[in-house]
């Protein structure tokens, strides 16, 4: 009989992000990141967390404006190259490896804490909730961001779960909407919170090099493209460029995709 896998969710989703190389895929989504930090009104000084911070796109954004801050993340490969970033732009950037859903961070540790499409990915949406408000002080600013269900990121994340429903970790499109978010969070725990829709635009030379991009960059099409029959490999492919090719912008070369996303701010009760 063969022994039974010791592999958990943490394990699942640091694989499937290890995979790929997602700072060609992230570094695109930078102008979400800064618009948040400007939105949270991020100072010199304050105490700042990024949970599920990827290669450090807002982490980045908020040691521009001086803030002290700690990036976060499950996969240490991603926050290698965070601190490399870091240390290009000659910034101080802390990095911490670790799981949204047992954050190793004291009560009310920080004056903001941030996600941009990081805590959507992890693998219990309910307790990342109540870590990012357990580490935020009273009277702290919350700032998350996360794909639409109806836009290309948030269609693609669902692609992904009906192809290779094991590649796609978390609930990410539950944190795409305000009554997902105001469920997760709770009404009485948040106050100010405000939800803005804004969009990004994700370009390619072509819907063919997207879908390259995509195949080799980003980890849950990676991962099932890898895990995938042939026949499987041919629907998601001709899926994934039927979408891209629908939601392109007309008029010039190559691509253009706006994808549209949800802002969330809030300030923490107490």
């Amino acid at each position: 009989m063969a022994a039974p896998s010791t592999r958990t969710a943490a394990d699942r989703l640091r694989e499937v992000w290890a995979a790929g190389d997602y700072q060609r895929v992230g570094v695109r989504l930078l102008p979400a990141s800064e618009q948040l930090v400007v939105d949270l009104a991020v100072r010199p000084g304050d105490r700042l967390l990024d949970v599920g911070a990827g290669t450090g796109n807002t982490a980045l954004a908020a040691a521009r404006r001086d803030a002290d801050v700690v990036c976060s993340d499950l996969v240490p490969e991603l926050l290698e190259l965070a601190g490399r970033r870091a240390e290009l732009e000659g910034l101080q950037v802390a990095t911490e490896v670790a799981d949204a859903c047992a954050l190793p961070f004291p009560d009310a540790s920080f004056d903001v804490v941030v996600s941009t499409f990081g805590v959507v990915f992890a693998a219990d949406a309910e307790l990342a909730a109540r870590e990012l408000l357990r580490v935020l002080r009273p009277g702290g600013r919350l700032g998350l961001t996360a794909w639409r269900p109806e836009a290309p990121g948030g269609r693609l994340l669902e692609l992904v779960a009906r192809h290779a429903p094991q590649e796609a970790p978390g609930e990410p499109l539950r944190w795409g909407t305000p009554e997902g978010v105001t469920g997760l969070l709770g009404r009485d725990e948040v106050t100010a919170v405000r939800f803005t829709e804004r969009t990004v635009d994700l370009t390619a030379p072509s819907v063919a090099a997207q879908w390259q991009r995509y195949r080799d960059w980003f980890g849950p099409v990676h991962v099932a493209w890898e895990r995938l029959d042939q026949a499987g490999r041919t629907r998601l492919e001709t899926e994934f460029t039927d979408l891209w090719a629908r939601c392109t912008r007309g008029g010039g070369g190559g691509i253009v995709v706006p994808n549209t996303y949800l802002q969330v701010t809030a300030v923490r009760a107490g």
